[in-house]
């Protein structure tokens, strides 16, 4: 299978904001969220046939309107270095400071990325510049492995938009990274127990400045992923195709739209999003994280913890179901 690379070019955009070492000192300042003690190997009921659980067939040699698509064939089983992941994903930042491999899982070679024993903000941390775009579809295959530690919780992927003329990115428990014009980050989270959320940092947060959230009150917006009225979580060796879509705001407008599907089902649905105060920038980077944290060492996860990802894609159209909204 090959990529397929359509008008992507590499640019220092995240370079001149900080890149990851700016991320990682304001994460550094999240609070403890209150969760109630949890068992991480508790059992859960098995998947219903054709069920959110459920992995639906995506032909992606012919999906439409593909921008750029990564499924890490190009690659050797073994180790996988930040040089290779420069190669795949054309980025210009990135940080593997777990362990990364590229590993053949029933005949498809997949990157797998490990988050050490006892310690948090270890794993993938990365990021990719794209050209700027008012909307765009992200969407990605993951699976967490049988053995896999959820802890409190960690990041995952998600689309962004930020300021190059602003010294402050939109992540980190910041209110600097949320006021007009500081940009905007959308990532999803895993909860305690696989518990699916949003994380979201935008210029209508409601936790901004909010004196009766204190402990959160500078942090993103934490939004449950709902499925049949219930909130969703991730289950072990299950594996999971979420498909992100982001449409910028108008100028002074809150407008700007965020939904996420996992397996084709609508988890999350925003129509209301402050994304880009005045419209100086667009969607133009991607956030592309896996690791524990929060702050504290309470966030590490018990034992090494590994999870797999393939079929990364950027378009114009989503994959696993029907367009909703004109680009």
């Amino acid at each position: 299978m090959k990529k397929v690379v359509i008008g992507i070019f590499t640019s220092v955009l995240l370079v001149a904001c900080g890149g990851s070492s700016s991320d990682s000192n304001n994460d550094n300042k999240d609070p403890i969220s209150p969760v109630q003690p949890v068992d991480p190997d508790a059992p859960v009921p098995p998947p219903k046939p054709g069920s959110i659980h459920s992995l639906p067939k995506v032909d992606y040699r012919s999906a439409r309107g593909i921008v750029e698509y990564i499924d890490f064939e190009s690659n050797s089983t073994g180790t996988y270095t930040e040089n290779m992941f420069d190669a795949d994903f054309h980025n210009s930042w990135q940080n593997i400071n777990g362990t990364a491999k590229i590993v053949d899982r029933e005949n498809s070679l997949k990157l797998a990325v490990t988050n050490p024993k006892g310690q948090i903000k270890k794993g993938i941390w990365a990021g990719k510049d794209l050209n700027e775009f008012d909307s765009l579809y992200f969407s990605y295959q993951i699976e967490f492995g049988s053995n896999y530690d959820f802890s409190m919780g960690g990041k995952m992927p998600g689309l962004s938009g930020l300021n190059a003329n602003v010294d402050a990115t939109p992540d980190g428990c910041s209110a600097a990274g949320q006021k007009p014009d500081a940009g905007f980050s959308v990532r999803s989270m895993f909860r305690e127990n696989g518990r699916a959320i949003g994380y979201f940092y935008h210029q209508n947060n409601p936790n901004l400045g909010n004196p009766s959230n204190p402990g959160k009150k500078n942090c993103g917006e934490e939004i449950d992923f709902r499925y049949n009225g219930s909130n969703f979580s991730f289950q072990r060796g299950k594996t999971y195709l979420i498909e992100q879509f982001v449409k910028m705001n108008d100028a002074h407008q809150a407008n700007g739209i965020v939904t996420v599907h996992v397996n084709g089902h609508k988890v999350l649905e925003r129509k209301n999003m402050m994304l880009g105060e005045s419209r100086k920038y667009g969607i133009n980077n991607l956030f592309f994280y896996l690791w524990h944290g929060g702050s504290t060492d309470r966030w590490a996860p018990d034992r090494d913890s590994t999870a797999y990802f393939d079929n990364v894609l950027f378009s114009t159209e989503p994959v696993s179901y029907k367009k909703i909204y004109a680009s």
